[in-house]
């Protein structure tokens, strides 16, 4: 995942032996110019931005009652690549890919989803200028309706703590909205989404499930060995 060179040494994966997942978040290390978004620390030091447009595809797989069914390539080179790959910026309502770069979505409101091999955040806070913002509900998808929004408020992107502190996880990632997706499976070296439902806040403060189905994704559907490419299903609330 993320490692921050001048901040903490610390592997770029998830687990260091994991050579399956290329769970890097891939040049996410302290390399930006500063400054953007909605915090007032150095959010692009820490994200370490592209100034390029990510070509990873999405694409609307199934859309059922509303529900859609998506494949996000967020692969971003895979490992050795990540670092000079840009995310992919998802807008929930469309289902498309937004086409900006890393120092341009900043001050856009157009996405509302940047992914990045495990790396995912929402458009708020720390993360960009929306009004953002995710939280685990520890129910299957259908079950979840607009009533789970008033005990479970989506949590706003914030990176930073005291004196601009870095908020990382134990594996040297850049805490989001999304800490604990996955669980890590020693047998296969692999990622697995957590169970429930993530709420999701957009950037204009429309809502949305999710439930991130995998890290595996094929484009047809399927499910196969390189990570960094998710199937969601998306449906707003």
């Amino acid at each position: 995942m993320l490692g921050l060179g001048v901040v903490v040494a610390c592997s770029s994966d998830p687990v260091a032996s994991s050579p399956t997942d290329a769970g890097t978040s891939g040049g996410d290390a302290a390399s930006g110019d500063g400054g953007g978004g909605g915090g007032t620390c150095a959010a692009d030091q820490l994200l370490g931005p592209v100034d390029a447009v990510s070509a990873g595809d999405v694409a609307v797989l199934s859309d059922t009652g509303g529900v859609k069914t998506l494949f996000v390539d967020a692969a971003a080179g895979g490992p050795q690549g990540a670092a000079t790959s840009p995310r992919v910026y998802l807008n929930l309502e469309s289902a498309t890919r937004v086409a900006v770069t890393d120092k341009a979505a900043r001050a856009s409101q157009a996405w509302d989803l940047a992914l990045k091999r495990p790396i995912l955040f929402t458009n708020s806070g720390d993360g960009g200028s929306g009004q953002g913002g995710a939280v685990l509900v520890p129910k299957a998808f259908d079950a979840v309706t607009p009533a789970d929004a008033a005990s479970a408020s989506p949590t706003p992107e914030r990176f930073f703590g005291a004196n601009c502190a870095p908020e990382l996880d134990q594996t040297g990632a850049v805490k989001t909205s999304f800490d604990g997706w996955y669980e890590y499976d020693t047998a296969t070296n692999g990622l697995s989404p957590r169970a429930g439902t993530w709420l999701v806040k957009g950037a204009t403060g429309k809502l949305y499930k999710v439930q991130i189905v995998t890290y595996y994704a094929m484009p047809d559907g399927g499910v196969g060995q390189a990570g960094g490419r998710y199937t969601l299903k998306v449906g707003a609330l």
